[in-house]
């Protein structure tokens, strides 16, 4: 699993990836079919995704949630 944070943290790829699942969801809940929210919540959460995924990776420095560095 540790190596798969690492990836997370440092892959341009996994950033790509990261955005896109972002954008995707954020299509998603402003669909207006599928659930009834504000599209800036919508907005406000695919921006927010990314970030908030890099935070909870320990293996990334860059949030100061740096998790066991052993």
């Amino acid at each position: 699993m540790r190596n798969f944070y690492t990836w997370l943290a440092n892959s341009p790829l996994a950033s790509a990836l990261k955005v896109g699942l972002a954008a995707s969801l954020g299509w998603f809940l402003a669909n207006p079919d599928v659930l009834d929210i504000h599209p800036a919540g919508a907005i406000a959460l695919t921006a927010a995704l990314p970030v908030i995924i890099n935070w909870l990776n320990p293996d990334d420095l860059r949030y100061g949630n740096h998790g066991d560095l052993d």
